[in-house]
């Protein structure tokens, strides 16, 4: 098929167009001089107004009507046929009405075809952006995938590795677990077997400087003997999940254990539990003993609790003779005291596996007084059927 040429630039078309509507403007215009038909020679006027529909200025369908109206009345002129015929002008001006409206219809069609165009190009542009932002994002995708893939199978051999580490960690720890049992019952044995020589001795020494001798022998071996029970106590600390315990059964608990007859103790615990390591029963058990040992003339032990801001505050405090204050910033160190000195440390080594604290708050001459805090979201007051029951 013959293609149609139309220009390879906006300007070369439209000079082209202009071209065929003149030519074919000044050949309906001919046929209207020499074969004056009527309306049938001037429907052929519509041909060339609708071209221009295909030129790009906005208002080319008015000039084109413009120059087909002025074509009409010269034509009319030319042929006469305006003196001949009296219908002929008034026909010739219905037609050029309706020439008006045809042009203002195809200055509609082409806003619109214009409008249309314009938006057609942007969905065009629209779709090839999506299309390109589409193959992108699979591509990113595509390579995100091979990378977490590759990190993926890192990690998998990372945690056989570390699995393996554990495992072997573990043993060990089993391994040195059982030794220092095992020592510390020897250790425990041949002390206890040290002290009953020690009595023996006593009896046969009398008492004189070798008396006095034995019995610093027989404190060396008691403190010894405290010795190995603080290493006992503080290997299990966090060998254990912390969880749940109610402080009131558990200071009951520890209460029970001392023949304190002469001693009153007054709880106000309103149900708290505390989120703890499983040796806190050894923290209160401490304190009493504590109390008990130091207090010199202790009547009374106190335990209570209450909120400041997001904070639990249990308190431990009782009527004895209390701590001076240049002690108490040390009361809490390995080996500070008057006996073993791992008491208190044991206290806050157990407290600070969950994130607990505590000191001492008292005035000396009037009684102990020891402050334990729990952070938020480590306590519950008072008994919540959703919460699991403490143990």
């Amino acid at each position: 098929m013959l293609a149609l040429d139309m220009g390879k630039t906006t300007e070369e078309r439209d000079r082209l167009i202009l071209l065929s509507i003149l030519c074919l403007s000044v050949g309906i215009l001919s046929a209207d001089v020499l074969m004056p038909l009527g309306f049938v020679i001037w429907i052929l006027y519509l041909v060339p107004l609708l071209m221009s529909v295909w030129l790009t200025n906005r208002y080319s369908p008015f000039f084109v009507a413009w120059a087909l109206t002025i074509a009409i009345l010269l034509g009319s002129m030319i042929s006469g046929s305006a003196q001949t015929g009296q219908t002929d002008l008034s026909n010739r001006a219905i037609f050029i009405l309706m020439l008006a409206i045809i042009s203002l219809l195809a200055w509609e069609i082409k806003t619109n075809y214009a409008e249309l165009e314009v938006e057609i190009n942007e969905r065009r542009t629209a779709q090839a952006n999506l299309e390109f932002l589409t193959h992108t994002l699979e591509e990113r995708v595509s390579l995100r995938t091979q990378e977490l893939s590759v990190v993926n199978k890192e990690l998998k051999q990372d945690n056989a590795e570390r699995r393996k580490v554990e495992s072997a960690l573990a043993m060990a720890n089993q391994k040195l677990t059982l030794l220092s049992q095992i020592t510390r019952h020897d250790i425990s044995n041949r002390v206890f077997a040290l002290l009953v020589e020690l009595d023996l001795a006593k009896e046969f020494a009398g008492d004189g400087p070798i008396s006095r001798n034995l019995e610093n022998m027989g404190k060396t071996a008691l403190s010894i003997q405290d010795q190995i029970a603080f290493a006992r106590d503080y290997q299990d600390i966090g060998a254990q999940v912390p969880s749940w315990h109610a402080v009131d059964a558990i200071v009951r608990n520890a209460y029970g254990q001392f023949p304190t007859k002469n001693v009153k103790l007054s709880l106000d615990l309103d149900c708290v539990e505390i989120f703890a390591d499983p040796m806190v029963g050894k923290v209160f058990y401490n304190l009493i003993d504590n109390a008990l040992r130091h207090g010199e003339h202790v009547t009374r032990l106190a335990f209570s609790c209450h909120v400041s801001e997001t904070t639990l505050v249990i308190v431990c405090e009782d009527d004895g003779a209390g701590i001076p204050d240049p002690d108490k910033q040390h009361i809490f160190t390995k080996g500070f005291g008057r006996d073993s000195g791992l008491g208190l440390f044991l206290i806050r080594e157990i407290l600070s596996i969950t994130g607990i604290s505590i000191k001492e708050t008292g005035v000396q001459g009037t009684g102990a007084r020891f402050e334990m805090s729990v952070p938020s979201g480590d306590y519950r007051i008072g008994h919540d059927p959703r919460s699991p029951p403490a143990p």
